[in-house]
């Protein structure tokens, strides 16, 4: 069982996602902009996280934190569930 312990956003407009906690290889995945993932681990500066089509390791620079507050879900039957951030007025 994988226990999710916070929220965060992909910050870049390709985030990637690596297989490990290194860059050394090519991503396995990337993730757009606004993204969620949920964090399972954390190591130095990295992250291991859980997205809606992914999983693997983002580097800790790459993603900002997101109060569970601004986390959304939106389901249309039929279709997948699908997490969305709405950013708070200023």
């Amino acid at each position: 069982m994988i226990m999710i312990q916070s929220h965060l956003i992909a910050n870049l407009p390709d985030t990637p996602v690596y297989q490990d906690p290194s860059d050394e290889g090519l991503p396995i995945a990337s993730v757009s902009k606004g993204s969620w993932l949920g964090v399972v681990k954390r190591q130095g500066d990295w992250i291991q996280v859980i997205g809606i089509d992914c999983e693997g390791w983002v580097k800790k620079a790459d993603v900002e934190a997101l109060p569970p507050l601004a986390l959304h879900v939106v389901w249309t039957p039929g279709k997948p569930i699908a997490y969305m951030h709405l950013p708070h007025a200023s």
